[in-house]
């Protein structure tokens, strides 16, 4: 009985969210601040590499930032706002995922050496 109720509740809540209706509305400047700090992080994303190695997060990243700026464009800031969001997360992801890259390489790099001064006779 208790997780009927439970999920009574939980249906009637989202419901009301459902019936609020509407796109979720942006604070004013949101979408220009959120498009700005999208930029900046593709330029970061950039600079750690994401160009050749996280090249599918990085293109959805200009993706999105290009659909903000028509949003913006066309006055449609909640809009704008969302696909600003959406190319700062896709920014962010795509640096991740290059610096991850990046060190598992230095890391396989640094076995490699490892092992080669073990193999030497490099060990006591």
């Amino acid at each position: 009985m208790r997780g009927k109720l439970a999920v009574m509740v939980a249906a009637g809540m989202l419901g009301a969210c459902a019936s609020a209706g509407g796109f979720p509305k942006s604070l004013p400047m949101e979408s220009s601040n959120t498009i700005s700090q999208a930029t900046q992080a593709i330029t970061d994303a950039q600079s750690a590499g994401a160009d050749s190695l996280a090249t599918e997060a990085l293109g959805n990243a200009k993706m999105h930032l290009d659909q903000a700026q028509k949003e913006q464009i066309s006055r449609h800031p909640d809009e704008a706002t969302l696909h600003a969001r959406e190319a700062l997360a896709d920014a962010r992801l795509a640096k991740t995922t290059a610096q991850r890259v990046k060190a598992e390489h230095a890391q396989a790099a640094a076995q490699s050496a490892l092992s080669s001064l073990s193999g030497n006779g490099g060990g006591r």
